[in-house]
């Protein structure tokens, strides 16, 4: 898979979850695996989901699923904002992700912004912000 987006989802969880739990939850709804490619913890820790070789599970879409790579934060983002140091994970993965797969910022999603019927990745998360903050990383 040659992704050409990075599409951001919120766990929509209060308490802790890590990376397994977020795996159980998805194996019980019939998945295959863990939808999301990567997990961002509270802390900071960042955790991998299933290959980032692999199709995700995380945006049905416009075809999403096939032409991205899903990041996912712990937290209930309607509720709460990212951490700082979700912030810095954040920035310094998706900087990463952008330069190996040459995807541009404008291609930097909010789940919502591709048609769902959803909140995901959170009302408290302004994507055109966090699109002008990673403008500044590259």
């Amino acid at each position: 898979m040659n992704p050409e987006y990075l599409i951001i989802h919120t766990a929509a969880f209060e308490g802790e979850a890590d990376v397994e739990t977020v795996r159980q939850w998805h194996l019980q709804r019939g998945f295959t695996d863990i939808g999301y490619h990567f997990y961002i913890r509270r802390s900071g820790l960042l955790q991998e989901g299933r290959s980032e070789f692999i199709k995700g599970a995380h945006c049905r879409d416009k075809g999403m699923n096939s032409k991205s790579l899903g990041i996912c934060f712990e937290g209930h983002h309607n509720m709460e904002d990212w951490t700082p140091e979700q912030e810095f994970t954040f920035g310094s993965l998706a900087k990463y992700l952008m330069t190996k797969y040459s995807i541009p910022v404008r291609n930097v999603l909010g789940h919502r912004e591709t048609g769902a019927n959803k909140d995901c990745p959170g009302t408290r998360i302004d994507m055109d912000e966090v699109r002008n903050k990673l403008k500044t990383l590259i």
